[in-house]
């Protein structure tokens, strides 16, 4: 998959996390153990972007975001490989509070180049008590298949994403949390098909220890 398409990925999860996080919000306020574990989280992805721009000399680009009634809220900093091109990392800081961090992705890469983990954090714009997305993403890579599996910092399983060829036949699929509940319970057949199992062959079912970023 070239990067555009997987930039496109990502920004799906994105927009469906983003827009349930003022829900969630609530719930993480009311839970201070929740709280601390993904403010953790987020510490840690930012601790590996840390390692992996340390190791590499990276181009920096910058840039300013926002949202509506607020287009200027944050300063995003997209972090690339001299060596290759390949995006490191993209980190956005709160532009009146700078010490703030607004959002974090971070992208660990196999010898190939390829994406094998990525890492995100996010927190509301008015709501920083903890961050209300949480995300690992497993990449997997079979003859032209490039899949992930997306886990949230609980180790829940979300969604799991295909896409590439498979015996000359286009493969491109998105399941959310609840198809992937529904085809774990015995109610759909999803994951009998071949495209699937070719899709998340070898691929483990959880993300284990990479719920600590590494």
């Amino acid at each position: 998959m070239n990067k555009n398409k997987y930039r496109w990925s990502l920004s799906i999860l994105m927009v469906m996390f983003f827009v349930s996080s003022a829900a969630m919000a609530g719930k993480v306020k009311g839970d201070n153990e929740h709280a601390r574990k993904w403010n953790k989280f987020a510490d840690d992805i930012l601790q590996l972007h840390k390692q992996l721009t340390s190791k590499t000399k990276t181009d920096v680009k910058t840039e300013l975001g926002g949202y509506s009634g607020n287009p200027k809220f944050y300063k995003q900093e997209s972090y690339y490989a001299k060596s290759n091109g390949k995006l490191i990392s993209i980190v956005q800081w709160e532009l009146k509070s700078p010490h703030h961090m607004h959002s974090i992705e971070v992208f660990v890469r196999d010898e190939k180049g390829r994406v094998m983990r990525d890492y995100s954090a996010t927190y509301l714009p008015d709501y920083r008590n903890a961050p209300t997305q949480t995300l690992v993403s497993l990449h997997n890579y079979n003859g032209d298949l490039h899949a992930f599996r997306t886990f949230e910092a609980t180790g829940d399983r979300i969604v799991e994403r295909c896409t590439g060829k498979l015996k000359s036949e286009e493969v491109n699929f998105i399941l959310d949390e609840d198809e992937i509940a529904q085809a774990l319970d015995g109610y759909s057949d999803v994951m009998e098909q071949a495209d699937y199992k070719a899709c998340f062959k070898g691929m483990p079912d959880s993300a284990g220890k990479y719920l600590t970023p590494q």
